[in-house]
């Protein structure tokens, strides 16, 4: 038994969005899949297999919670964790065989320490700060203290070496050039001190347009979904939604003139007018800011969203479709007949980015993988 609201995942479209970022690749250079946050929603361990089927070398989570679930479906592929480890999980990071960011000399000591104690080696990634101010050291000197540390670091394999770009995504590349260029510098440090880690900067946007950037692995993020980073559809860009998002008319009315609909009876009708009832709300993910701002299709036709959203239901204006009908298949996110609606529409008119509205669909949601 399933509900009426659910989300169709395309494994097919997560491979061949893959499969193009590749194709502006260097052969030799490796794929790192973004799967952190149920990969965007979609589905963490379904989106990895089909990433990991098609090529992919890397696999990266935010925390270790993520990357134990990893583990724990049986994926044994390197899986880096991009944010910070909390001392307390410091020991099955290293027990699960997955790797962590270090991005302080604390972070260093304490995973040499807990290594260290069990007997084990941790394979880390060293995160540079090259202009995002997020995670990351920042000055030339603090890492080459961290090169220096980690000498006296048995327990601790320095595998990896990376930064992340703050606008990859803007038409103008000069500031990202200036990170690429300040990221190679880190890296020549690393290398005149005996290291030779995998280097990695690029995230989609980087990885699709800027090859200079690509070092010896790319991040595959928000492309990987079927959306640019640049938060629109880009000429020669050949990325596929992933996400089809599906609700039903669950019941039609007409009311008349002057009449509220829902929650503060902000939407008043200004003639006779046929409405729906969907089975969808802001408890499904649906934000309750776009109230009267959306559209979803109806046999292929657009019907603008009316009233406040509630947190189960919503409204639609269903002028536009005189033939509707319960039980109707409704497009939230997608396409149906020559019409779509996409996450950067829907983000455009939330005010947000494509990113947090894939992120939206809540649990209750149920994904069907095709």
């Amino acid at each position: 038994m399933h509900r009426s609201t659910y989300a169709e995942i395309s494994l097919e479209n997560i491979q061949h969005n893959i499969l193009f970022m590749r194709s502006r690749l260097k052969p030799e250079t490796k794929y790192l899949a973004v799967v952190k946050a149920n990969a965007y929603g979609h589905g963490m361990e379904q989106v990895a297999k089909a990433a990991l089927d098609c090529g992919a070398e890397f696999l990266a989570v935010a925390y270790a919670e993520e990357g134990v679930r990893l583990r724990n479906a049986g994926f044994k592929a390197p899986v880096l964790l991009l944010g910070a480890t909390d001392e307390e999980h410091m020991n099955i990071v290293i027990e699960r065989d997955l790797i962590p960011t270090v991005f302080s000399l604390e972070t260093l000591s304490g995973f040499q320490n807990h290594a260290k104690a069990l007997r084990k080696t941790c394979h880390i990634h060293i995160k540079v700060d090259t202009g995002m101010n997020r995670l990351g050291f920042s000055s030339e000197n603090e890492f080459v203290k961290a090169l220096e540390l980690l000498k006296e670091c048995p327990n601790v394999v320095f595998d990896g070496l990376f930064t992340h770009f703050a606008v990859s995504e803007l038409p103008d590349p000069s500031f990202t050039l200036g990170q690429s260029e300040r990221f190679r510098k880190y890296a020549e440090l690393a290398h005149e001190h005996g290291f030779f880690p995998i280097l990695h900067a690029s995230n989609s946007a980087a990885a699709i347009h800027l090859p200079e950037t690509q070092f010896d692995m790319v991040r595959g993020g928000i492309a990987m979904y079927g959306c640019h980073p640049a938060g629109h559809a880009v000429a020669g860009v050949d990325l596929r939604p992933v996400m089809r998002w599906h609700t039903a008319i669950t019941h039609i009315k007409t009311i008349g003139p002057n009449e509220g609909v829902s929650y503060g009876l902000k939407f008043v009708s200004p003639c006779e007018m046929r409405i729906g009832t969907l089975a969808v709300g802001y408890g499904d993910g649906y934000k309750r800011c776009l109230s009267g701002k959306a559209d979803v299709l109806v046999r292929g036709k657009r019907a603008r969203q009316i009233g406040t959203i509630c947190m189960d239901q919503m409204m639609i204006d269903l002028s536009n479709v005189p033939d509707a009908e319960v039980d109707d298949d409704v497009i939230l996110i997608g396409s149906q007949g020559s019409e779509e609606i996409t996450a950067d529409e829907l983000a455009e008119k939330a005010g947000t980015i494509s990113y947090e509205i894939l992120l939206s669909v809540s649990d209750r949601v149920p994904r069907f993988y095709e």
